[in-house]
């Protein structure tokens, strides 16, 4: 088994420092017998299958055109969303939970309240994490195919001219 979750992107726009890779969003959910019951294909008719740009550095010298393939870590994006999900869930069950034990005679609309800010603490530490992570979660180059120009496009007037590298 793979140690990376891989996806394919077109780059769109190259600079000297960076690049911006375009990729289109997929889903399993026209295979899948849940799909009418399910969130994940409601919420994929709704956003519908617009195209995911990303920018990295261009250390590599990507070109516009150039077909990419960029992965991530599997162990990081899993615990990526372990956390994403579980920190506010986490805060959204014990804030009320805890003021609910401190203060007994408290009314529902307080422990709502405190429900409101745990959960807004869980995706404030959340951001806190994510920043603190550094590069982990940023998508790696695992492959590039250039791209594939004509002869007149490479080397005629006023067409792109590749220098070979």
């Amino acid at each position: 088994m793979s140690d990376w979750i891989e996806e394919q992107g077109v780059v769109v726009n190259a600079d000297d420092a960076w690049a911006t890779v375009r990729m289109q969003r997929q889903s399993t959910c026209g295979s899948c017998a849940a799909r009418s019951g399910c969130g994940n294909g409601v919420l994929s008719e709704v956003l519908g299958r617009r195209a995911l740009e990303l920018r990295l550095a261009n250390v590599h010298g990507l070109r516009p055109g150039d077909r990419v393939t960029l992965g991530i870590r599997d162990r990081a994006l899993v615990s990526g969303a372990v956390a994403m999900y579980l920190l506010p869930l986490f805060g959204l069950i014990a804030a009320p939970t805890l003021l609910g034990a401190l203060f007994s005679g408290l009314s529902e609309g307080w422990l709502i309240l405190a429900g409101a800010g745990g959960f807004g603490l869980g995706l404030l530490l959340v951001r806190r994490w994510l920043r603190a992570q550094g590069q982990r979660f940023d998508p790696v180059l695992l492959g590039c195919e250039p791209a594939r120009l004509s002869p007149a496009q490479m080397a005629g007037p006023g067409g792109l001219s590749r220098p070979d590298s």
